[in-house]
């Protein structure tokens, strides 16, 4: 092979390697309307945890790594009502992340397991007690890269029979009165 063409193999090779490698950090951005958590401050506690200890573990559980971080805990910081925020933690190499949020009354969705292979940035959005679970979802269709737009479901009125009604009786008048 001729030796011009080594460096431009070598630089295909990295470039190649490089593509292929799984994110080393992930970044969380958190956008929190001013009525999250009744507009006071919360905790977001990043962990790596496996998705049995996710499933079995209470609030009280995680809330306890606040005050008292163990080995799973891989980022704490307060989230401010109003405020977007954004973090960046390293992706540990074997085990899943779990992204709690502590709100003073939780209602519903208060926590998210991020599996392998970990996305390179997350985006999650805070209502009021909870985590937002139903944003909408960017479909880009193939041509033009707009979303496809949407049809009303077709709903067909339901069959309806009339009633059947009988008019009044009437009786022939008598002939003698």
């Amino acid at each position: 092979m001729n030796a011009t063409k080594w460096p431009w193999l070598m630089m295909l090779a990295l470039a190649l390697g490089t593509v292929a490698c799984a994110p080393t950090h992930l970044t969380i951005n958190v956008k929190s309307p001013p009525g999250t958590n009744q507009g006071r401050p919360l905790h977001m506690v990043v962990r790596a945890v496996d998705s049995q200890r996710y499933m079995t573990e209470f609030y009280a559980d995680v809330a306890e790594r606040v005050v008292h971080p163990d080995d799973s805990v891989v980022e704490t910081l307060v989230v401010y009502p109003g405020e977007k925020t954004q973090t960046r933690v390293k992706i540990p190499e074997e085990s899943p992340l779990a992204i709690s949020f502590l709100f003073t009354t939780p209602d519903g969705a208060w926590q998210v397991l991020l599996d392998a292979p970990i996305p390179g940035r997350v985006d999650i959005e805070l209502e009021e007690s909870r985590i937002r679970t139903d944003a909408p979802k960017k479909k880009r269709s193939s041509k033009g890269g707009e979303a496809p737009k949407a049809e009303p479901p077709k709903v067909e009125p339901p069959k309806v029979e009339p009633p059947k009604v009988e008019g009044p009786k009437l009786e022939a008048p008598s002939a003698g009165k």
